[in-house]
């Protein structure tokens, strides 16, 4: 089954959705729906996209999607991006395939959160119900005049990960949120990544993780999972790193993040979000009688893509 084909019958149904408020920009972006029966073709530790490729189609993103700091040269660094999502364990599935001329990962597993400054590392940021506002308060590192009460809203109602392909420990995910690690495990979460080849070198990132419109770090049962369903409209947002510059290998220096938005300020509040679309793998034309649908003119971006 590739979910994409089976796509194109409902289409006519979401353009005739109720308007909603989008993030930024006018562009939506398709995360197409796994079926039960797909979980298990979808390996997130073989290093390979082939997977991806039999059971959703074609990459819902590639890197002309993204913001660049510099012009776009695909023989500096190309990536292509799956964006899908499964119902009934209310996961989200991503993956990218990479090719970058000048890889430097020197991740030595110390300080999980700094997986983000290397190269085959992609910064995952959802806000599952679509609400936005302000959500990070970069507790972990960066948060010594927060009050108790910023603290707790940390990561709260939307949540951001980041996963890289190659670790020392085979731990591959990070959650921002994670003074209890519970969110970034099992059944919540998982990744898993490999690399091939030397200059240019070839990274395959994967990853799942569960958004949630209430999140308390320290409170499992109390936390609220989104709910997932055809024709949803969440925001999201994803950036990832090229690091060229051979003095930043400590992690000090200054490279680009390519990212959907351009905009640092996305990293803690999701009005700067983008917006993307649960596509149901059904025919039904109710899938998308929602009045979260976007407005029609947002739908060049998925009609390009078939």
């Amino acid at each position: 089954m590739v979910t994409r084909l089976l796509c194109l019958l409902t289409l006519p149904t979401a353009l005739a959705a109720p308007v909603a408020q989008a993030h930024v920009g006018d562009e939506i972006y398709p995360f197409f729906e796994l079926l039960d029966e797909d979980l298990d073709r979808i390996d997130l530790t073989d290093g390979s996209v082939d997977d991806w490729l039999e059971v959703v189609g074609e990459p819902s993103l590639t890197a002309s999607d993204f913001f660049w700091e510099y012009a776009y040269d695909p023989a500096d660094v190309d990536f292509r991006i799956w964006l899908a999502w499964h119902e009934n364990s209310g996961t989200l599935w991503i993956a990218m395939d990479r090719v970058d001329d000048i890889y430097f990962n020197l991740y030595d597993g110390e300080e999980p959160w700094k997986m983000h400054w290397w190269d085959s590392s992609i910064r995952f940021l959802v806000d599952g119900d679509h609400t936005g506002g302000g959500f990070s308060y970069f507790r972990m590192f960066n948060c010594h005049e927060c009050s108790e009460e910023e603290i707790e809203e940390d990561n709260r109602q939307a949540q951001k990960w980041v996963a890289i392909a190659e670790t020392p420990d085979g731990e591959h995910l990070f959650h921002y949120a994670a003074i209890s690690e519970w969110a970034g495990r099992e059944p919540y979460a998982a990744a898993g990544g490999g690399v091939i080849g030397a200059s240019p070198v070839t990274t395959v990132t994967e990853f799942r993780v569960t958004p949630f419109d209430d999140y308390i770090h320290d409170d499992e049962e109390a936390s609220e999972p989104s709910r997932l369903y055809p024709g949803k409209t969440i925001g999201f947002t994803i950036s990832t790193p090229d690091n060229d510059d051979t003095q930043a290998k400590d992690g000090s220096g200054v490279w680009p993040f390519l990212s959907l938005t351009g905009s640092t300020r996305a990293l803690v509040h999701a009005d700067f979000f983008v917006d993307g679309l649960l596509i149901g793998a059904g025919e039904s034309p109710s899938l998308y009688d929602d009045p979260s649908a976007v407005e029609p003119s947002s739908w060049a971006r998925i009609k390009a893509s078939f």
